[in-house]
C-alpha cells in the first residue's frame, strides 16, 4: 500500500512538473536584459511547436522599428519620440547564418537599411519534443543621459510556423505559434487574455557611467516600446526575391 502511495505521489509530481515546463515553453530571447552600449551573442529559443505532433518548419521575427512604434512610460503613452529615451536605435540587431535547423534565413530591412526583423525556414526544422536557437547578434542602444529611463523594454514579435496557409487557416490548431501582442488589431495577433505574447529584449541604464539626472529624484522610469499594428502587417510576412511565401496571398 505504501508502494501504491509512492507511485501514485510520483507520478503526480511528474504530471505537475511537466505541466509547468509546458506553461513555461515559450518562445523567448536566452539572454533577456542587457546593459546599454554592449554587444552580445543571443538566441531566440522556441520553447515548443504548435502542437505535439507537426514540427516548427520557419519562423518570423519583427523588432519595432522605433519610428511608429508606440512607446510606454511606466505603462503611460508618451508623445514623443524614441530618441527622447535611446541615443542610437536602428539597426541594433543582426541574424547570424546557422544552418543547425532552418537552411535558408535572410534579414528583413526597412528603407534605410535598418534589420527590423529576419526570417529562417526550410530544412530540417524543428521536431516537436524538442527546442531550437537561432542566434543573433543584439547592440543595445545607449539611453539617453538627459532622460529618467532606468530600462527600456523592446518588444519582439515572433511568429512559429508549422504549416504554410493563408490567415485565415490561423486558428486551426497545429498551423501557427503567435508570440506577438494581443491587442494590435492584425491578423498576426496572439489570442490571449493577457498581452503576454511578444518575446523581450531590456536595455538597462549603466548608472555608474550614465546617472540619472538630479530631476530623476532619484526613481528611474521604465520605457516600453510596441510595434505599430502598420509595421507587423508589413513586417511580418515571409517575402523572398519579391514575392510572399507566407502567409499565403
Amino acid at each position: 500500500m505504501n508502494k501504491m502511495k509512492l507511485l501514485a505521489r510520483t507520478l503526480t509530481g511528474i504530471m505537475l512538473m511537466g505541466l509547468g515546463q509546458s506553461v513555461l515553453a515559450h518562445t523567448r530571447l536566452d539572454v533577456p536584459t542587457q546593459t546599454e552600449g554592449t554587444r552580445l551573442i543571443n538566441n531566440i529559443v522556441i520553447g515548443h511547436s504548435c502542437s505535439d505532433t507537426v514540427r516548427v518548419i520557419g519562423t518570423s521575427v519583427v523588432f519595432p522599428n522605433g519610428l511608429d512604434s508606440t512607446i510606454l512610460v511606466d505603462g503611460q503613452p508618451h508623445g514623443g519620440s524614441l530618441s527622447d529615451f535611446l541615443t542610437n536605435y536602428g539597426n541594433n540587431f543582426q541574424l547570424l547564418w546557422n544552418r543547425g535547423a532552418f537552411d535558408a534565413m535572410a534579414e528583413k530591412k526597412d528603407s534605410n537599411g535598418n534589420v527590423v526583423g529576419f526570417w529562417v525556414g526550410g530544412g530540417p526544422g524543428m521536431p516537436s519534443d524538442l527546442n531550437v536557437a537561432t542566434p543573433v547578434r543584439l547592440t543595445a542602444a545607449g539611453i539617453e543621459p538627459t532622460s529618467c529611463a532606468q530600462n527600456v523594454k523592446i518588444s519582439v514579435s515572433i511568429a512559429n510556423i508549422c504549416e504554410i496557409t493563408s490567415v485565415g487557416d490561423f486558428g486551426r490548431e497545429g498551423v501557427v505559434d503567435l508570440w506577438t501582442h494581443n491587442n494590435l488589431g492584425t491578423p498576426y495577433d496572439r489570442v490571449s487574455a493577457t498581452d503576454d505574447g511578444p518575446a523581450s529584449f531590456t536595455i538597462t541604464r549603466d548608472l555608474v557611467t550614465n546617472p540619472l539626472p538630479s530631476s530623476c529624484g532619484g526613481t528611474g522610469v521604465t520605457v516600453e516600446v510596441k510595434p505599430s499594428a502598420a509595421q507587423i502587417n508589413r513586417d511580418m510576412p515571409v517575402v523572398i526575391d519579391g514575392q510572399q511565401i507566407w502567409p499565403l496571398p
